[in-house]
């Protein structure tokens, strides 16, 4: 038994079973590019071929603005709807790059960064989330930046949280090679991953942050960030003192039942029976719904092993979360899948009430999916109909008990 070893086979096969998002370069060899080096000409990506090609006019050398590296990218790429322009995150080398004037020429390799050209409607990168690493995403709606800016805002983040900027992509496009967010993967400084062990690795698993604030960055903005192992232990102790009260609720019962009558002790007692039954039916409710939506990638774009219940076939299956937004069909493993959703389909095991209650008390995205929470709305309203009914019923039998008991009285 290797440490890491399930975990790691089984991202492989999920990469390699499960169906990628694709964008707009759908069918294309390689992406389209081009690359400028002032004074020699403009070279293109052949996405037929994966090779670097020279200007096809053989005149045209580098380009000053944005605007005219779009239209360059659109001339170049005639056959393909080119809508934006960005900067490649990694530079590229070229062999034999001519200079304006030479059809064919032997140089020493040049080291550029190219632009990308951004094919049809803008779809953010699908970003990989290794082991130990964490998926943020950061946008700013009142902005509107370079990618260089999204670089440095992701480089010093990562920095921040004593971690290595391992890849990013952009989102939100509002202008050309101009954005208002960023999505990017940290990953531990190489010393620090070397000296982790096994049992440390296998419980900070953990590939994304998500649904709380960190400490803001220099422009205010905050990232999404908590972790799913922090919220395990809350969820843990909420439980834990949840229980301490019950305890305690039950002690003052006891002996307040010692001074009441038999009579007025087995209606309390049955009131709680109803109470429990009722909510016990609500939390049934929410789980056949949440287990009952499609699988949600969300908005984002890291590539997070995921599960979600399948109600067509009865079970849980994998699938890739993009890191923020979706829905709560959506669990770490599939034991932790099945323990919530596994009563959905009656041939399948009854839910593990402790899975359910801490899937439940387990405080949801800030993206929290709007069908979800509308659930949960419309039962918490039909619970607490259920309990008024109850108390009204419970308070006119109780007003007609004191206005009868003295008849009664007088006439016996």
């Amino acid at each position: 038994n290797f440490p890491g070893f399930s975990t790691r086979c089984l991202r492989t096969w999920q990469l390699t079973s499960l169906t990628v998002p694709t964008d707009g370069n759908a069918g294309l060899l390689a992406e389209p590019q081009i690359a400028m080096f002032c004074g020699r000409l403009n070279m293109h990506m052949n996405v037929q071929n994966g090779k670097w090609d020279s200007d096809p006019s053989g005149t045209k050398t580098c380009i000053d603005t944005k605007e005219g590296i779009l239209q360059y990218c659109q001339e170049v790429y005639p056959e393909l709807q080119i809508t934006n322009v960005v900067e490649a995150n990694q530079p590229v080398t070229i062999q034999n790059w001519c200079k304006r004037g030479r059809k064919q020429c032997k140089t020493h390799p040049h080291f550029v960064i190219p632009y990308r050209c951004l094919v049809g409607e803008f779809v953010s990168d699908a970003l990989l989330v290794p082991d130990k690493c964490k998926f943020l995403h950061q946008e700013r709606m009142d902005v509107c930046e370079t990618h260089l800016h999204w670089h440095t805002v992701a480089k010093e983040t990562c920095s921040e949280k004593s971690t290595n900027l391992h890849d990013y992509g952009m989102l939100l496009p509002c202008g050309i090679d101009k954005f208002r967010g960023v999505e990017f993967v940290c990953c531990p400084l190489a010393e620090e991953s070397d000296n982790v062990d096994s049992a440390d690795a296998e419980e900070d698993d953990s590939d994304v942050w998500w649904g709380g604030a960190d400490t803001d960055y220099a422009d205010g903005s905050e990232d999404k960030v908590v972790e799913v192992a922090e919220e395990e232990e809350v969820a843990e102790v909420e439980e834990e003192e949840a229980d301490d009260d019950e305890d305690d609720e039950d002690g003052d019962e006891v002996e307040e039942e010692a001074e009441e009558p038999y009579e007025e002790a087995t209606e309390r007692t049955t009131s709680i029976a109803t109470t429990t039954t009722t909510t016990t039916e609500s939390v049934e409710e929410v789980v056949r719904e949440v287990c009952s939506e499609q699988a949600e990638t969300g908005p984002c774009r890291a590539m997070i092993s995921r599960w979600y219940f399948d109600v067509t076939e009865g079970k849980c299956a994998p699938f890739f979360y993009g890191g923020c937004g979706g829905n709560r069909n959506n669990f770490d493993t599939e034991e932790y899948c099945m323990a919530v959703c596994g009563s959905v389909i009656p041939t399948t095991a009854a839910s593990t009430p402790d899975a359910v209650d801490k899937y439940l008390e387990t405080p949801g995205d800030e993206n929290e999916h709007a069908h979800f929470q509308k659930a949960k709305e419309r039962l918490e309203a039909k619970h607490r109909e259920r309990i008024m009914r109850q108390t009204v019923i419970a308070l006119t039998f109780h007003l007609i008990l004191n206005i009868c008991s003295p008849i009664l009285l007088v006439i016996f």
